[in-house]
This record gives structure tokens, sequence and C-alpha cells, in this order.
């Protein structure tokens, strides 16, 4: 069938039963108002749709533990930056903000084209199982191949609240959120003027702010129809690692292992805290060994400080602290936004959304370097101490290894514009259903230009240095005899060539004309993400043809088709050697290479969804009602899917209910894990069928071991790392995505309770169990992991095996391709608790105090088949208890706001880790300390259109721990604010 005529069936399949229903006459079911927060009581007759349902239903009747947080409550918080502010919700606390996307050695710094990004990260399993909606609608993806969505393009001060909502979300939003749903609600009907304005700074004079934002409104038509303009302005400085004096090279503090522990018992401790650690061999002058004498750059002889592990501490080798570079990247964004609805009629109402959001991120990480470089004897920037000593030992040449801190740091800058628009349709057919006809678009395009990378035959022909004869003058030896740099491609050898020598005997010795001409100034790649989203739902109830001793049912249905394109362009330079900055002698490593990548798929979509109250307002069922919704997917790439959700709600008595849910989430694989193209890779194998390795695996390793190499002409009995001559060697091999993988499949169940008790007004409490089982979980397994899955699975006809690649007549390992696979498994369950009390004290004013806390109970993972469940309860960004309380005290015109965040101490080693080596360090050291973070905000109604505030964040100033840069607080440290806003 064409697909246009199934998305035709499929959307006017959903509509013809509430069609025919909806011809008859009853009561009218009530039009939504202004949404309200889960824990704020609200009128039986006030319905709102609450995320996670279709239906329209007062707030308190939501089956589905929601946490919601309001444009007030990301005010008082001070934070401009929206992930950093939903960090504190206990369900997010593992989210990837600004400060994980900057630098290198970093979560998202490894990422390419990541500087920046803010993921959400719901129950800590990862920002592609977080489905990140906007009234209720899908939003376009902004990191390459993938389905997750910058926060940074959502507006802060758009945002009338923010929906937390656990559990499977797939039976009424489709695939993706298997952990949740974090939904963006944002404000409409604008009728004036409001502005904001901030400024940030933190104590130490740096990690600047600075925020603004309009929005003008107008109804018009009697109040028919409306038209919102707004526009928002955010800067952020960088922060560097050097800003920090407790993080630079003489204070920082690095967990390295213990050259002098003396084994079990005996008081000493595998791990140790080592300060002033370097890299040995490698120094910002250079170091250059002549016959077992090692030289400086500069000519001094080299110190190599002291050992430590595979450390040095002191002496002349490279500082490791600042290699990380940035802790806060730098970012500048703009949003602009226009909403627009006209009530025709009661039966079409016309609305748009219109957005265009452009952030630019721009991080530095580490430093480019020598490792080795050559140099001949005739170069004359040569020290003569070093030339002497070449000649002395009979060498032609010399080789030093540098780092090149005096040059302009590695980075990348990514710019993302963001464009959505949203045409919907939406009116009532009778009394008793409304349609929702709506057209989304959105594209994303993203601009990567990698910050200093350097052109790899320039920089070699920059190095290469001689005297040119007739000058006297120090010249690039490819000038003179152009054959000197035979193969260049991004330059003509000779001496129009624009060369110039380059001095890396020093540091600051460097002439940074010859340093630029080496430099890519053009190294910039393209990416370009959009999502098509067609939905057609009708809501309403079978009031016409019956009510139920509760009330009508309630029903939404509807069907909805979606498609996603991904393509990335790298530029030319990152497909090439030219990309490969490390030259490790005759072995090239492919693993710096960028491969392109394009892919797309759709899906069409049918779902439905129903509320039976069955009860209502009788003994011992204040409310009593059940509910189910479904979901029907069919994927061009995995086929057909199901999602399901059911749940009840008990409220026995209006002061107590109880709740719960049971649902199959799914998660169709993104494009990247499907069509990611073959790209090169190399990996060190430690082989698990060698003599010495065969008893370390499962019962069946050895007899699988024996059967593999015999078939390929090796001998079992002599088959051993001794005997590999590639044994110590990279092995080349590739990663791809993987077409034949087939969707995720969660299992989640809830169960909680909501006490608003009558004898104390404005309090409501609500306390929830979620139970989240991910089985089929896309993972991509490491090389050495898969060889050592191919022997230990109970036959050698598995996947794994075809994976690994070995040479007949031996059988070594001499190829590989890794690639995701549906092989891993997630188990979570925990507690989440939310309070809210509102409480006027009359003269002395009112109090709003809230509190949202976690308990997580459980959080495994088995990454592969076999492999063993790893405990990540109290691991870093996943503790085991966590809570936000947030009082907040008005009194006539001024405003204290108060927020304490904390979490218990984490692990710093993995439990299976701390289990098997008891001794692996120091008491005090095998977990990082707990975050207490303060904040502290006061606000001044000057007149009533006008107020000011300002605020601390993190009040008492407290660091992160040791050997960490951000846990489990920022480097940033205490931070000052203050604003104005204004409304008319």
């Amino acid at each position: 069938m064409p697909k246009n005529q199934k998305v035709r069936r499929l959307l006017l399949s959903g509509a013809a039963m509430p069609l025919a229903i909806a011809t008859a006459h009853a009561q009218t079911t009530p039009t939504e108002p202004a949404p309200v927060a889960e824990a704020t009581a609200a009128p039986d007759d006030t319905a709102i749709v609450v995320t996670g349902s279709r239906i329209a239903r007062p707030d308190f009747a939501a089956p589905n533990p929601i946490v919601s947080l309001d444009a007030e409550n990301i005010q008082q918080s001070g934070n401009t930056n929206v992930t950093t502010f939903l960090q504190r919700v206990p369900a997010l606390t593992n989210s990837v903000d600004s400060a994980q996307s900057a630098g290198s050695d970093r979560p998202g710094g490894q990422l390419f084209g990541a500087a920046g990004l803010n993921l959400l990260d719901l129950r800590g399993l990862g920002p592609s199982r977080t489905l990140v909606l906007v009234n209720g609608r899908r939003h376009v993806a902004s990191q390459i191949d993938s389905a997750a969505v910058d926060v940074n393009a959502i507006p802060t001060d758009l945002i009338e609240r923010v929906d937390v909502l656990t559990g499977g979300a797939s039976a009424v939003y489709g695939a993706d959120g298997v952990s949740g749903v974090v939904n963006f609600i944002l404000r409409r009907d604008l009728d004036g003027v409001t502005a904001r304005t901030q400024f940030g700074i933190s104590e130490q004079g740096d990690a600047g702010n600075r925020f603004a934002s309009i929005a003008a409104g107008r109804n018009f038509a009697g109040g028919r129809g409306n038209v919102t303009l707004y526009y928002e302005y955010n800067a952020e400085d960088p922060l560097a690692n050097d800003d920090r004096d407790y993080l630079r090279r003489e204070r920082r503090q690095y967990l390295v292992p213990n050259d002098a522990y003396a084994g079990p018992g005996s008081g000493t401790y595998q791990q140790v805290l080592a300060g002033d650690l370097r890299y040995p061999g490698g120094s910002p002058e250079g170091v250059i060994d002549i016959g077992g004498v090692l030289y400086q750059g500069n000519g001094r002889l080299y110190d190599p400080g002291t050992p430590v592990s595979y450390y040095a501490s002191g002496g002349d080798a490279t500082p490791v602290a600042g290699y990380v570079g940035d802790l806060l990247p730098k970012i500048e964004r703009h949003a602009a936004n226009l909403l627009t609805h006209y009530d025709v009629s009661d039966a079409l109402t016309l609305s748009f959304e219109g957005k265009f959001v452009q952030t630019l991120a721009t991080t530095f990480g580490g430093y480019s370097g020598n490792y080795p470089g050559t140099f001949t004897l005739d170069n004359p920037f040569l020290p003569q101490t070093i030339r002497d000593a070449a000649l002395a030992a009979g060498q032609a040449t010399i080789a030093s290894n540098r780092n090149n801190l005096d040059f302009p740091r590695l980075g990348e800058s990514n710019r993302r514009r963001t464009w959505r628009g949203v045409v919907g349709a939406t009116g009532e057919i009778s009394d008793h259903a409304r349609y929702d006809l709506s057209y989304t678009y959105g594209q994303t395009d993203v601009r990567i230009e990698k910050l200093n990378s350097r052109w790899e035959d320039r920089y070699l022909a920059a190095l290469d240095v001689v005297t040119d004869p007739a000058t006297g003058r120090p010249t690039c030896r490819s000038n003179l005899t152009p054959a000197a740099a035979a193969g260049a491609t991004s330059f003509t050898p000779g001496a129009s060539s624009g060369c110039l020598p380059l001095n890396t005997f020093g540091r600051n010795v460097y002439d940074p004309a010859a340093l630029a001409w080496t430099i890519n100034g053009d190294n910039v790649s393209a990416a370009r993400l959009t999502q098509s989203v067609a939905n057609l739902s009708l809501t309403g109830d079978f009031g016409a043809l019956f009510d139920l001793p509760g009330g009508p049912v309630q029903f939404a249905l509807g069907g909805e088709y979606r498609r996603e394109t991904s393509r990335f362009s790298p530029n030319a330079f990152l497909t090439g050697k030219q990309w490969y900055q490390y030259d490790e002698g005759d072995k090239f490593n492919p693993e710096y290479l960028i491969s392109p990548s394009r892919g797309a798929f759709d899906v069409y979509e049918a779902f439905g969804e129903l509320n039976v109250p069955l009860l209502k307002d009788q003994p011992f069922a204040h409310l009593l009602s059940v509910g189910a919704a479904g979901r029907l997917s069919d994927y061009s790439t995995v086929g057909k899917t199901e999602a399901y959700q059911f749940n009840a709600l008990w409220a026995p008595v209006r002061d107590l209910t109880f709740r719960g849910s049971y649902s199959q989430a799914v998660r169709a694989p993104n494009i990247g894990e499907l069509f990611a193209p073959v790209g090169p890779a190399t990996n060190f194998f430690v082989d698990p069928c060698y003599l010495e390795n065969r008893n370390s695996g499962t019962a069946s390793r050895a007899a699988n071991c024996v059967a593999l190499i015999t078939s390929l002409g090796g001998n079992p009995a002599t088959f051993t790392g001794a005997n590999n001559p590639d044994a110590a060697s990279l092995i080349n091999g590739q990663r791809s995505g993987n077409r034949a993988l087939k969707e995720e499949t969660a299992r989640t169940w809830t169960a909680g309770t909501v006490l608003r008790p009558g004898f104390i007004p404005g309090l409501s409490i609500a306390a929830d169990w979620y139970d989240i089982r991910l089985k089929d979980a896309i993972n991509v397994a490491d090389a050495s992991t898969i060889a050592n899955l191919c022997v230990d699975q109970p036959s050698l006809d598995n996947a794994f095996c075809a994976a690994i690649r070995r040479r007949q007549g031996t059988g070594y390992i001499n190829g590989y391709a890794v690639q995701p696979q549906n092989v891993a498994q997630f188990s979570t369950a925990g507690l989440d608790v939310n309070v809210s009390w509102r409480v006027d004290a009359g003269t002395a004013g009112s109090f709003d105090v809230r509190f949202v806390g976690g308990y997580l109970h459980r959080l495994d993972i088995v990454a592969t088949p076999g492999a063993q469940v790893e405990d990540q309860v109290d691991q870093q960004g996943r503790p085991k208890f966590n809570f936000v309380f947030s009082p907040t005290w008005t009194k006539d015109a001024l405003t204290v706001s108060y927020n304490l965040r904390w979490f218990d101490r984490t692990r710093r080693f993995p439990k299976n880790t701390t289990d098997a080596n008891p001794d692996i360090a120091a008491p005090e050291l095998l977990r990082y300390k707990e975050l207490w973070q303060h904040d502290l905000q006061a606000s001044l109604q000057v007149a009533e259109a006008f107020s000011l505030y300002g605020g601390v964040i993190n009040l008492s100033n407290q660091r992160p721990d040791e050997d960490s840069y951000d846990f489990p607080v920022s480097s940033r440290g205490r931070y000052l604010y203050a604003g104005a806003r204004l409304t008319y």
C-alpha cells in the first residue's frame, strides 16, 4: 500500500468511532484552564490535560506520578540554564549540562559536535531513553544521529511549567520514553509586555552570565485571537581549569596506583592520592633521548621527577593538571518565538507556533604535540649541546617528545540553529468530542568547527628546518628541496609554498606566523537533523450514550505519522590521515578518522486511551477509576511494535488517593545506531583463547577455544601470547551501525499514594514507587569483550564470533567489527516523594514549602549476555538518597526563597571493584563527599509592574571533591546574581 494511503487509512480509522458517538447531546466537557502542579489541590470540576495522558481530568486524578516545577521555581533558583535547574529533580540528577560538555576528558566533551549540549537523562538510563516534549509534542533533536534534544533550544522564560513523568510513556507519546517524559509547557495568551534581565558572576570574578528576555502579547477580536512575540538572549562566559587555584598543578590531587602497596592486611592501599603529577617521557620543552641520557629541548638535562605508578611527580615532565581544558564552555544563545491563535468558532481554532534558536558554544581542551618529532642534526634551532651529544653517540637524527603547552589549545566551536513550526486546528465536534489536528516540522543545522587543528603535512614541513645558504637564515627544507615534502596535499612544496620554519626547542620560542601556516583555518563540518510529525487525535466521552456511577467514560483516539532524518558531512580534513595529530611511529591509528553519515526512518502509528470512572462520591469511593492506553507502530526500520499501559486510581476519601500503573514501553533504535557508516577502529587484544586465559571465563571457554583454533589450522597447545608476533600490537578493525537492530522493550510499574489532609489546609504529599526493567537494550560492546563473549557462549554459533576475524593457519586475531547490538539489560527501582505545603500565616505573611526527594533502590546494568551485573546505585550522578528542600516566605512586597540541594556520599569505585579489592583505597577515599548546596534569593516588588531580585548560588562555596572537577558540585563556586522583572 502506498505511504500516503497508509497514513490516510490510519488517521481516518482513528476518527470513525468518536465521530459516530459525538452526534448525540449531553453535558459539555470542561474547557482546558491554566495548568496547575500535581501537588496542588484543584476543584473537582477543573480538568486539565496532564502529562502522560491525552484525556482531560483533574490533576489529582492523574494515575501516574508527576513532579511539576513552574516558571517561578526556575526564576527563584537563579539558574538561566534549565538543565542545571532540573538536575535538582532526583530523577534527573545524572543529566548532562554545560559543565559535562566542555573541555576534553569529559563525558560530554568526548563527543564530536557536543560542545555546549544540555541533555536530560531520566533515571540514569541515558538521554536516548528520555523523551523530551514541548506542549505534549515531540521536538527535533540536536545531537548528530540521535533523538536527544538540546534543552538550550527551549527558551527559559517562555516556560510555564515542566512536568517530569516517571515510567513508560510510549503508549501515549510513542517511542523513546522508556524511562519517562519531560514535558515543557510554554506560556500562551499573553496580553501585555513582560521583560526580565539578570546578570551573574562567580565570587572570583569569572564565569559571568548575562540574560535578557522580553515578551509582548496582544488579544484581538474580542479575545478570540492572540499574538505573542518573544525574544531571549543568554551569554555564558567560559571557565578554565587554571581559573581555580585548587585545580592547578601544585595543588591538584589525583588517585593513582600505589607502588608501595604491600598486600592484604598490610595497612597499605592499592590507590593513594598524589599531587604535582606529570606525564613521564614528555615535556613542554621536549624530551630527547641520546644514548640513554635525557635532555630537554632547550639543551638542559631533563629531570624525570619521582616515579608514581605510571605517572611522575615533580621534575620537568608535562603536568597532568590543566589538560582537561575548560570547566564551562562559552555559550551565546538567541531565541525568537511567535505564538498565535484565532477562535474562528467553537468548531475551529487555528494556531501557529514558530521559533528560531541559535546557540554558539565554544570550548577548548588539551594540546597538540610531537609524539615524537624527528629532526636532523642540521636543524639550526637545535641547541648545540644536543647536536654535540648526538654526534658523539653516532646519531644522524634525534627524536623529541613535546607537549605543545605554549601553542593554542585544541578546541571546538559549534553553532546550532533550530527552526520549529507547529500548525494546528482544534475544535468541538459536539458537546462530547473534540478534535486536534497538527503538523510539526523541526530542523536543526549544526556547524562544527575544530579550532587550532593542524595540517599534518604542513606541520612536519615546518619542523624540518635547515639554513638557507643564500640568506644564512632558517628556512623549511621543502622550500629548497620540494622532494623533502613529497606527498603533501595541503600545499605545494617549493620557494613560494608559504612554509615558515617552526622552532619547538624550548618554550615560547616559536614564530606565531610559522605556527599559523600549519593551522587548518577551514576545518568546518556540517550536520542537519529534521523531524516531521502529522497528528490527528479525538478526545471526549461517551456521555451521549451512557454514564457510569463515576461519570462518563472518557476516550482519546488518533493516529500519527513521523519522519526523522540526520545527515553529517565532515570536512575532508577529518576523513583522512591529516586529522591524526599523533604519529605513533610507523603505525597509523585510524581511530581518529571521522566518517560521514546519513540516515532516515518514518513510522505510522495508531493510539487509543480510555479512562473508566467506576465510582464517584460514594462511601469508601470518593473516586474509583481504571484506565488503559495502547499504541501500534509500524517503523520503516524495525517493523511493528506495541506499547500499552493499564492504570487505576482509588480515593476512598477525598484526603487519600492510591494510584498505580503497569506499562510496556519501547524505544526504536536511533539513526546513528542503525545507519552509522563503516569506519576504521583499533584495539589491543588479550586473546581469551591464549592457553594462559582459557580457564578465566565460563565453563564453555576452554572447549570452544580448542575447537575454534583447531578449525583454523592452529595448534591449541602452543596458542599463547608469547608465540603471537602481534600480541603487543594494535589490531585494525571497523565500527559501524547495525541495521538488524530491533526495538528495546521496558516493563514498568508504579504504585503510590497522594495525601491531602483536610485538617491541614494546603498540604499535599505524594509518594510513588517505580520499577523499570529494560531488555534487549542497545549497547556497543568493546572489541575485547566481544572476543570473550564469542567463546564464553554455550556454542560458537553466535553473533559475537562472527564479529572477530582470525588468521587462517594460526588462529590469532587479525581483525574485528564492532556495532551496536540488542545485548544489554537495565533494571532500576526506587521511591519518589513530593511534598507541597502552602500556609497563610496572616500578618506574618505566607509560606510555600516544597520538598522533592528520591531513594534509588536498584540500578543494575548487564552490558552484554553473561557479563557481571554492574550495581550503579551510589555511583557518581546516581546517589542512593537525594532531595531538594525549597521554602519560600512572602510578606507584603518581600519574597525570600531558600533552596537546599543534598545527596549522600557516592562511590568513587564500582561496587564490583570494592567487593573484589577491599584495599583499593583508604576508607575516607572510597566515596565522594555528599552535596550540600545552599541557594538564597530575595525579591522586592518595587511597584505593581516592577520587581528587583538578587541571590547567591552555592552560598557555602562548596568545592568539588578530590580527584574531580565538578562532583559533587561545580567548580564555579559561590555565585552572585541580580535581576529585574517588568510586567505591564
